[in-house]
């Protein structure tokens, strides 16, 4: 569980950093996100809602062991 938090926080950082920097590209941001959602086999919104930090910490657990 401690990587997955830790993995959900670099992917938030990475998302933000994105935006920051003003290269938020679909490229950048398919780099970012698809080994994630391909790792705990998500789709791509559920994906981006995790990048985004627009899911709690509950429906993310509920994403993953689903």
């Amino acid at each position: 569980m401690e990587n997955l938090l830790r993995e959900i926080g670099e992917l938030q950082n990475g998302y933000q950093n994105l935006l920051r920097t003003k290269k938020l590209t679909k490229k950048a941001m398919c780099n970012l996100v698809i080994p994630f959602r391909d790792k705990y086999n998500l789709t791509d919104l559920q994906a981006l809602q995790v990048a985004r930090n627009e899911l709690s910490v509950m429906e993310i657990a509920e994403l993953i062991s689903e």
